[in-house]
């Protein structure tokens, strides 16, 4: 199975391949604009370093959010047409998911993802074991509350945090059992494919995922 997996949400654009088990060829880069721009082309490079044929791939998988308005319909917007003309299934993977993933699992161990969501407030979700079963629901929360909401289902063992979020909450806990390793605070696509794998096709369409309003407004008319 060949799964092509996206991602714009955050602050960084990627695109990955997976194929039957590893990652074949792969693109990340940092950036706070211009991912409509760079999206395709990684995808594209991606397909031509592993000499596969769109027509080849099986699935395609797109991080959903919780992220920036325009950079989450980015990588889901390409990702709908792509499935259209394809007739493939689209798989929706939240970011807070992703970033957990690129934790080294272990007994006992709470994996959180966490980013910076501005005006003090966290977008968090922890999760729990190896295939990283949802201890709480994707969340909008001020640092206080996230770090309560953190510590409630992670009452023994230890708390390791990933996301642009996880300084804010680390200090926020304040405990000897909560660490931010250094791994990656923006999604990467390959995770993306990797997770994509192991899921169910979805009976719905995929759609973003929105835990705050956009600060743009259409005015009520006079």
């Amino acid at each position: 199975m060949k799964i092509l997996g996206l991602d714009t949400a955050q602050g960084a654009c990627s695109a990955a391949l997976w194929d039957d088990g590893s990652i074949i060829a792969r693109r990340f880069e940092l950036m706070r604009t211009g991912h409509a721009e760079r999206l395709m082309p990684q995808a594209l490079e991606v397909m031509e370093e592993a000499g596969v044929q769109m027509s080849d791939l099986d699935r395609l998988a797109c991080t959903i959010g919780p992220g920036t308005f325009t950079g989450t319909r980015v990588a889901l917007s390409a990702a709908r047409g792509m499935v259209l003309a394809l007739k493939i299934p689209l798989i929706g993977v939240t970011t807070l998911e992703v970033v957990a993933a690129g934790l080294e699992p272990g007994a006992g161990k709470i994996r959180v993802g966490a980013f910076d969501a501005r005006r003090g407030e966290l977008y968090v979700q922890a999760f729990e074991g190896a295939d990283l079963l949802p201890l709480t629901d994707p969340q909008l929360l001020t640092v206080a509350a996230a770090a309560e909401a953190v510590a409630h289902v992670a009452a023994s063992g230890s708390i390791e945090i990933a996301g642009t979020g996880a300084g804010l909450l680390v200090e926020a806990m304040d405990s000897g059992e909560v660490r931010a390793p250094d791994v990656k605070a923006h999604p990467d696509a390959v995770l993306v494919a990797e997770i994509a794998a192991l899921r169910d096709i979805p009976d719905l369409p995929t759609a973003p995922l929105y835990l705050r309003e956009p600060d743009a407004t259409i005015p009520e008319p006079k």
